[in-house]
Parts: structure tokens; sequence; C-alpha cells
């Protein structure tokens, strides 16, 4: 397996990328699919190995608390919640087939749970994890527990 480890969040605008070399988080980035495109390449040209969060583990619409109103206007949320889910979905199933296009080695990743998943909503526990001290984003640090997720996966293996 690869020293280098890629983390994709798929999205439907911006993609988070976590990077992580020799085991440490080194880089944090959005891009949209066609910047990904390009960059992928050359990642898995130098020996990249890549993790996707597996966005079709997800149902496409979650039982949520709605706030309270009409009954016209629960379902517009819930449809419109399903439309991103959607998108995010066909986003990570383009991502997919790009990877296997280019022969680029990847690993599906059920979305994170636990302490990683918490890492993703609060940035002073990410921080505390991964030493990271530069700007990130919820899609940016969801990318990051992917790629370490990987990594230390990779690490046992090898052991």
């Amino acid at each position: 397996m690869s020293d280098l480890v890629i983390g994709i969040d798929p999205d439907s605008k911006k993609n988070g990328i976590g990077i992580v070399q020799d085991g440490k988080l080194v880089d944090l980035k959005t891009m949209d699919f066609f910047d990904l495109q390009e960059w992928t390449i050359e990642q898995h040209q130098a020996g990249a190995h890549f993790a996707v969060e597996d966005v079709q583990a997800n149902k496409a619409t979650y039982g949520r608390k709605i706030q309270r109103g009409s009954r016209q206007k629960e379902q517009a949320q819930m449809n419109c919640i399903s439309q991103k889910v959607g998108r995010v979905k066909h986003s990570a199933e383009l991502i997919v087939m790009w990877l296997e296009r280019i022969g680029a080695s990847y690993t599906l990743v059920k979305p994170l749970g636990g302490t990683a998943k918490a890492a993703k909503r609060k940035a002073d526990l990410f921080k505390n994890l991964t030493g990271w001290e530069g700007r990130s984003n919820e899609d940016t640090r969801d990318a990051a527990m992917l790629a370490l997720s990987v990594t230390r996966r990779q690490q046992r293996a090898k052991a």
C-alpha cells in the first residue's frame, strides 16, 4: 500500500480533500469535480491511494425532526434534503468511476462514526487529534479523517 493516502469527501460542488503522507496529515483543500480529475491523475502517478467516503451506505432521506409547520412545508424540506443527498451520491459515483478509469488504487470507506465523526463537526477536536493548525471546514476534516482511517488500516496490515 501507499505512503500517500488521499481522502475524498464527495460533494456536488466542492469535494473535501485530506492528504496524509507517511501517516501525517500534510494538507487540506477543496476542489470541484473537474479540478479533482486533473489533480487525481498527478497524485495517482505519484503512487497515491485514495480513500473515498462511501456515501451509498447512507439512506437517501433520514428521519429528521422537522420544524413545526404545515405538512406541505415539511414535505418540501424533506424533498430538498433528498435532492442534496442524491447529488452527493452521484458525485461520489462519478469520482469512483473516474478513479477506476485512470487505474487508481482506492478504498471505499463507510461514513465514519464516533470520535472521527465528532472531529468532522468540531475544529478544536480535529486539531487535537491531528495536530492540524491550518484552516479547515467540515468537508476537509471529514476527508482527512477518511485518509487517516485508511492509513491506520494499512499500518495494522503491515504489522
